[in-house]
């Protein structure tokens, strides 16, 4: 090096260790900001913070801050609180996510605001996002608080309202400005919360997305048991004396079954491609698998054919009225490789169905119990309330999605409502103005399916429509199902349709068609 160089290179080394301590301060000063929030108190609140943590290390810097607030004794006795989890990104854009539960709640998850996301959540865009447990801790299927009022008022739905008030608030503290806008996502018991909160809470969120939301599990439970009931019909009896489902149809049968459903609809969308994106179109007769005389591989008894019928169809009740909705033809009801196993599994241990060893089902009987005999219920269900024209009147907007391997909650539920709440919601604007509907083809409940693409963004949608106006039209998707295919999902009631030439596994190659 010569002596002329020696200086530049002495200067360069000082601004690099200038640099390195503004920033070890800028850090030394985030956590303390950070660490400052033990001690935030809200007017009015009971708040009370258990932990504030920096977190710079595997996700976006931000500030983790855990806490409870509506402390009381139930009327059970027990004690109840709201707990929650908010996250406070460095790189705040402004914008604030409420990060919908699952199951009967109970547990706080991570903040993250990953539901509808794609690969980018929520909390790595620079939203601030609060998760909470709903008001009340337990395991994800434990019921028992809803032996306290206000906790089973907190689950339908008010704790929502209450922990979007105390995150805003918090944000507030933190960033010293209000968030500029408030979103929510969130799937199946989070779909719910975002559809209950457009129903209740109009004027609470900019922009909802819900998926698969559980509108009204008494009648899908009910659903549900009666198919149990009806293959248990058609099963062998086992060593324990119960109706052994797993010999109810072989492997055969069941691979036969898929590729019956691909047979009658898999085209329609104008490529076979193990995918069937035209649903509206699509009907299958089990009756066409059905032996013309002894049984072998390539055909199911009669008996089993009608339970296949069965399975698909709306249960009805003893006048013919369904009961609840049919499910869709898809690829993903003979799945055993996702958490929860496709709608004929029901031989599988993880079916929540499996214990169900009954003989004979009474619709009637199950609907009033349902419906009349748990009044709890019919508060926590969202089915019936379809006018969102407050909602829709301020300019917010509420995206659905739906897989249509869904094995718990029908597509065709959701459907259902989508069609009736456009109806319903009376304003000026259109309803392709204020709301979508996405239905995925072979995804399972909120995620997964053995051939399906569940991988989309649809909160990137949500932002530009709410933020610039932008409405709006297919959505790219991916999966591990297929590598390296993409599709457009696309808005109720289109579909995505294969243009007639390129390669099929190219989303550039379809378009929406009704």
């Amino acid at each position: 090096m010569s002596r002329s160089s020696a200086p530049i290179r002495a200067f360069l080394l000082l601004l690099a260790g200038m640099a390195m301590t503004s920033l070890a301060n800028a850090d030394e000063a985030a956590v303390a900001k950070c660490e400052a929030m033990k001690d935030a108190t809200l007017p009015g609140s009971d708040l009370k913070i258990a932990a504030a943590k920096y977190v710079d290390e595997g996700a976006p810097a931000h500030c983790l801050v855990s806490g409870s607030f509506e402390h009381r004794t139930g009327a059970d006795g027990k004690p109840y609180a709201i707990g929650f989890s908010i996250a406070l990104p460095d790189a705040w854009e402004g914008r604030f996510l409420v990060q919908g539960g699952g199951g009967l709640n109970g547990v706080v998850r991570p903040p993250v605001g990953d539901v509808a996301a794609g690969s980018n959540p929520a909390l790595a865009r620079g939203f601030s996002v609060i998760s909470h447990d709903s008001g009340h801790a337990g395991e994800p299927w434990d019921g028992s608080f809803k032996a306290d009022q206000i906790a089973t008022l907190n689950f339908a739905g008010w704790s929502v309202e209450k922990v979007t008030a105390v995150g805003k608030a918090l944000v507030a503290t933190y960033y010293g400005r209000p968030a500029n806008r408030s979103y929510f996502a969130g799937c199946s018991t989070g779909g719910r919360e975002g559809l209950a909160s457009a129903q209740r809470f109009p004027l609470l969120f900019d922009g909802i997305i819900s998926g698969a939301p559980a509108m009204r599990t008494s009648r899908s439970n009910m659903s549900l048991a009666a198919k149990t009931v009806a293959m248990n019909k058609i099963s062998p009896t086992g060593a324990d004396g119960t109706p052994d489902r797993a010999g109810a149809f072989t492997d055969a049968d069941r691979d036969l079954i898929v590729a019956g459903i691909l047979k009658a609809c898999d085209g329609l969308d104008g490529v076979e491609d193990s995918m069937i994106a035209n649903t509206k179109a699509c009907t299958f007769d089990a009756k066409t698998l059905a032996c013309g005389g002894e049984k072998t591989n390539a055909c199911l008894t009669p008996q089993q054919a009608d339970v296949v019928a069965q399975i698909f169809a709306p249960t009805l009740d003893a006048s013919g009225r369904p009961a609840y909705v049919g499910f869709p033809f898809d690829t993903g009801v003979m799945s055993v490789t996702d958490p929860i196993p496709g709608l004929m599994r029901f031989d599988d241990k993880r079916n929540r169905q499996f214990k169900n060893m009954a003989m004979e089902f009474d619709v009637d009987a199950a609907v009033v119990k349902a419906d009349i005999e748990d009044p709890q219920q019919r508060l926590i269900n969202v089915d019936q309330w379809t006018d969102l024209s407050s909602f829709a009147d301020r300019g917010s907007k509420i995206m659905f999605f739906h897989g249509m391997s869904d094995p718990w909650f029908s597509a065709n539920d959701t459907i259902d409502f989508f069609e009736r709440a456009t109806r319903s919601t009376k304003v000026k604007l259109q309803p392709e103005e204020w709301t979508r509907l996405y239905l995925v083809p072979g995804m399972a409940h909120c995620r997964g399916g053995p051939a399906s693409l569940d991988q989309f963004d649809l909160l990137t949608e949500l932002v530009d429509w709410v933020e610039k106006g932008e409405a709006p039209q297919g959505v790219a998707a991916s999966g591990q199902a297929f590598p390296g295919r993409t599709r457009p999902l696309c808005p109720y009631p289109t579909h995505a349709h294969y243009k007639g030439q390129g390669d099929v596994d190219d989303g550039a190659n379809f378009e929406c068609r009704p």
